[in-house]
């Protein structure tokens, strides 16, 4: 577009697609908000940009597709009533894009389900330099056997009550889905996740078998389902395979019950180091592809030690390291309080990966399994959503757009 602001990035390391690092001087040549090239060295139109910035390295913006918002209410249900204090905070954590994650209570905080989603529908998309943006909705239920710390929600909702919450979200793009429950119904919840483009993410689930988690595959053999938060809320074992067996899978083994079924479920991780113990992260890492892990904070509080929040009218309490959400008086747990920053950091100084497929795990993959095709690459025709780093791997800037929205 004639007219149209030029932005430069300029950097020496360069987190290219596909998990690989570039290394030299290269320049992104941002306009209107989208990349529209990346070359080595300068010309120029490099020359004459209107603006120019300059880094050590430079990633895709972060995505956390499973996020519970940090506050702006007074109960953490009611957190996406107030989306704006959630996205002024996620910049300086190097998030760019999020999901918003809802939870559908069935008690008191029920009439305000509906509120909460038309406030997050209003929101989804927009690039207005609040900070990061929405891009839909994940909904960790209702349909889920086994709670943990999510409020409880009406498990046995019928297919019609069904069918009318997810006309009210049409920009959800991932929900959690108990094969266990929704077997008895023939999987019809799970068939209209698919009809509708949803991704079925299986999850909070203790009881799922072997049988019940492949009656769900079966249904759309060359799909790639999703498991919700590997290792929490659903279980392991070494003879009678669950959830947690299928999340440790990357290619399926060449027997006849798994004959036909093209991709095991690409997985997420909480990356606190609470919610899963490195030891198992480390394994985790080992079994499977960086391509299909994907990092979340799955957060539900600030990072502020020894506050108490309510969560659907139950007292919470953040841990003294301020790394978790507690059930007050108890060691259930109700979340994390970190960020998908801490998850990329541990990703590189605890775990040894490279910072590429670290940052691949905390963007692009995010992005592939929720199906943002338009974000989560530093590509020509990408939106210009990037993180600009020094050489200690410390974020100085944030960019939605091609626009700052975080400088250190």
């Amino acid at each position: 577009m004639s007219g149209a602001q030029t932005i430069v990035v300029a950097c020496k390391q360069l987190v290219a697609p596909g998990g690989q690092l570039l290394s030299g001087n290269y320049s992104i040549i941002i306009e209107n908000g989208i990349v529209t090239g990346i070359i080595e060295g300068e010309n120029e139109q490099t020359k004459s940009a209107d603006q120019h910035y300059s880094a050590e390295l430079v990633t895709p913006g972060f995505i956390d597709i499973h996020n519970h918002g940090f506050g702006g209410a007074s109960d953490l249900v009611d957190f996406w009533k107030h989306p704006e204090y959630s996205q002024n905070i996620f910049p300086k954590l190097g998030v760019t894009s999020f999901l918003a994650t809802m939870v559908y209570p069935k008690d008191s905080k029920a009439a305000g389900t509906e509120e909460t989603i038309m406030k997050i529908e209003s929101i989804v998309g927009k690039t207005d330099g609040i900070g990061a943006v929405c891009e839909g909705i994940n909904g960790e239920g209702p349909i889920v056997n086994d709670f943990g710390g999510l409020p409880e929600s009406d498990k046995e909702m019928a297919i019609p009550e069904f069918q009318a919450l997810l006309d009210k979200m049409p920009s959800c793009k991932i929900m959690t889905i108990s094969p266990h429950v929704d077997k008895k119904s023939g999987y019809q919840r799970i068939k209209l996740l698919l009809e509708r483009g949803i991704v079925p993410s299986l999850g909070h689930d203790r009881v799922a078998t072997d049988e019940e988690i492949l009656g769900a595959l079966r249904l759309a053999p060359s799909t790639q389902f999703h498991i919700t938060h590997l290792c929490n809320v659903c279980n392991f074992h070494h003879r009678t395979p669950s959830l947690v067996n299928f999340g440790l899978t990357e290619e399926f083994p060449q027997i006849p019950e798994y004959n036909g079924l093209e991709k095991p479920p690409s997985i997420e991780i909480i990356g606190d180091l609470r919610h899963v113990h490195p030891l198992t992260i480390s394994a985790i890492l080992k079994a499977r592809h960086f391509s299909n892990i994907a990092f979340i904070s799955d957060c539900t509080a600030e990072s502020k030690p020894g506050q108490k929040v309510h969560y659907n009218n139950r007292e919470m309490q953040v841990s003294d390291d301020g790394k978790c959400l507690y059930v007050s008086g108890t060691d259930t747990l109700a979340g994390s309080c970190c960020s998908v920053m801490d998850a990329f950091k541990s990703l590189i100084d605890v775990f040894k990966v490279n910072v590429a497929e670290a940052a691949a795990m905390v963007s692009e993959t995010p992005a592939r399994i929720a199906k943002l095709d338009h974000i989560g690459k530093i590509e020509v025709g990408k939106r210009a959503d990037l993180l600009l780093f020094d050489d200690k791997v410390t974020l100085q800037k944030t960019m939605v757009a091609g626009k700052v929205v975080y400088s250190k």
